[in-house]
């Protein structure tokens, strides 16, 4: 709605406010350089009890925008949150919710996050706030653009791998660096697209400036040689500057620029990256032994040139440990290994989500190959299911390779172990015990294997967690069991407890059991079990989101996890629910311990004796 200066100004001397003392509209205004605003005013506040003038501008979408607000007169000299431009920066605009109602409203509420800012700024009480916004001052005044593979919870000086390659348009530069213990070649290239077997390689460091240090970050003009060297050099802990003096003596071949990294500490835990790089400096050495001079390059900070450029760059951070954060993830999964057994529509999804939570290692079980017709609930698409083995000759792809490429492409700092196998001969082969793997996830759907599988688990002397997790047809429903989490009691086999009349089924089944579920398309050989890929996911979830409990030892025991779904389709078809899909999801949630049978012959004392 199209809301006009004159309308908002009489709303607000209508209003019982005291903040606004005058509003004139300012018809002066740069509508090039402010093309974003259909208008401006400048308006009258007091600012720690003197009034003050400050701008405001109205978006083309106001009401439904956040106005913004400027301090172009300088009145409040530099201070948190405003730009060199003189921009306040008060809020996010997702933070504050919008009543497009009453337009003269939004401009007031606005203007009172503005003035508190201002006077928090003035009276020095949000200085700190310096440290959290230090990258947005310092990326205004680069030029360059750095890729870095850092991780910040290092906190030792060290020299990092940085490369830089001309772009294919020959006109600017790929700037990328890591940890030069990490060989991630491929992974850049997998990322990037850049190929750096043939890029200049140039010499950086990672300086961790020391907790507590508190920086005010460049805001008009960027910083000088002389003051970037003395911010960081006398803010780095005695042990760094040691370690750095004997890293930077080393010999080097001589390049024309070197790079530094800084991690500044914030106030709220995290680590502020920001990096430049400045000219080399050569000189002259005369050899002892020969009498000849040699040409050595001395680092800017260990020799005081006359004059050094500095080129400011932005830090692009893609570490794992980073990127997982923001994620909402935790690093803590890292360093687990989960052995993923049947990797179809339900382990497919599984394995990717444990793959984007984090995890560091995941090892896959299938011998089963992938087809057109699983294409519609799996992970993998139509490009997976053949691979070339010359022109001519096509074979299907097997899951477990197929998904070791698809995790790669998507998470490549996972690594993906395949194993073609069945998973009863996998277990003979293979070392299952907790010290190797931390999680075993089963999704294979076969009642029968994963029985035997359950007896081989239980019968090793440091079994790891074990997951079992199954869809049911037609979309009423999927469980998840878990087992030898800290305890033995309740196992897979418990679901099966037998009877003197009816053959054993599985008690945690919302659809009664001896029903024939499966169709076919073109005989015995196409059956399948129907179901949809939202099954397989919201069973996937569940899955997930136990297994990362019980990794961060947030769920105990060994409980039965059940979703239900919606039983219109099933009985539609004729079939029939057990007196377990009656519960409410309070009621499963109650009886999560209830299948678990005091005589089972796999986890019951009276089993193992």
């Amino acid at each position: 709605m199209e809301i006009s200066l004159e309308l908002i100004r009489k709303q607000i001397f209508e209003m019982d406010q005291s903040l606004i003392k005058s509003f004139t509209p300012k018809v002066d205004f740069d509508k090039e350089k402010y093309s974003n605003y259909k208008a401006m005013a400048d308006i009258e506040v007091p600012i720690c009890g003197e009034p003050k003038t400050i701008t405001v501008g109205f978006p083309k979408r106001f009401p439904n925008v956040l106005p913004s607000f400027y301090d172009f007169e300088n009145h409040f000299g530099p201070i948190p949150h405003k730009l060199s431009d003189g921009f306040l920066c008060f809020t996010r605009s997702d933070s504050l919710i919008i009543d497009t109602r009453h337009p003269s409203s939004v401009v007031l509420n606005c203007l009172e996050k503005v003035i508190n800012l201002i006077e928090s700024g003035i009276t020095g009480e949000n200085q700190k706030d310096y440290m959290d916004e230090f990258e947005i001052y310092w990326l205004r005044k680069s030029i360059l653009d750095i890729y870095a593979h850092i991780n910040t919870s290092n906190e030792n000086v060290r020299e990092l791998n940085l490369w830089s390659k001309k772009t294919p348009n020959g006109e600017d530069f790929f700037i990328v660096a890591s940890e030069k213990k990490d060989n991630i070649e491929d992974i850049i290239k997998r990322i990037f697209h850049i190929d750096i077997s043939d890029a200049i390689k140039y010499r950086c460091f990672y300086l961790p400036i020391k907790e507590g240090a508190f920086l005010i970050p460049p805001i008009d003009e960027k910083w000088s040689f002389s003051e970037l060297k003395t911010n960081i050099m006398s803010n780095l802990t005695g042990e760094n500057l040691k370690a750095f003096n004997r890293l930077v003596n080393k010999p080097v071949k001589s390049t024309s620029l070197e790079y530094i990294i800084a991690g500044l500490p914030t106030p709220k835990g995290n680590v502020a990256l920001f990096g430049f790089a400045m000219n080399g400096n050569k000189i002259l050495l005369k050899s002892h032994k020969k009498n000849k001079q040699t040409q050595k390059q001395l680092h800017p900070f260990i020799f005081n040139p006359k004059d050094t450029s500095v080129y400011n760059a932005k830090i692009h951070r893609w570490h794992p440990n980073h990127l997982i954060g923001r994620a909402g993830g935790t690093t803590y999964l890292k360093d687990k290994h989960i052995l993923i057994v049947g990797v179809g529509s339900i382990g497919s999804e599984i394995a990717l989500r444990f793959a984007k939570a984090g995890v560091g290692k995941i090892s896959l079980v299938d011998y089963d190959q992938l087809e057109f017709g699983n294409i519609h609930r799996h992970v993998l698409g139509s490009d997976q299911i053949y691979f070339s083995i010359d022109e001519l000759a096509l074979e299907n792809k097997l899951k477990v390779w197929g998904m070791k490429e698809e995790i790669n492409r998507k998470y490549p700092f996972t690594s993906v172990e395949a194993y073609p196998k069945n998973i009863l001969t996998f277990s003979e082969e293979f070392n299952m015990n907790k010290s190797n793997v931390d999680l075993i996830i089963v999704s294979i759907g076969s009642p029968n294997t994963e029985m035997e599988l359950n007896r081989i688990l239980h019968g090793l002397t440091e079994p790891p967690p074990t997951l079992y997790t199954w869809v049911e047809p037609l979309g009423i429903g999927g469980h998840t069991l878990v087992t030898l989490n800290g305890d033995r009691k309740g196992c897979y086999q418990c679901l099966f407890q037998p009877d003197e009349i009816n053959p054993i089924f599985n008690r945690a089944a919302f659809a009664q059991p001896f029903q024939e579920f499966s169709k076919s398309i073109t005989g015995c050989g196409s059956a399948f079990v129907p179901y949809s890929f939202l099954d397989s996911e919201r069973s996937a979830i569940l899955t997930v989101e136990a297994g990362i409990k019980i990794l961060l030892g947030k769920l105990q025991g060994n409980p039965l996890l059940s979703w239900k779904g919606d039983c219109a389709l099933f009985e539609e078809y004729g079939y029939k629910t057990t007196f377990r899909y009656s519960f409410e999801p309070e009621k499963l949630d109650d009886t999560k311990y209830l299948y678990q049978d005091l005589k089972c012959p796999v986890c019951s004392l009276e089993g193992r004796d």
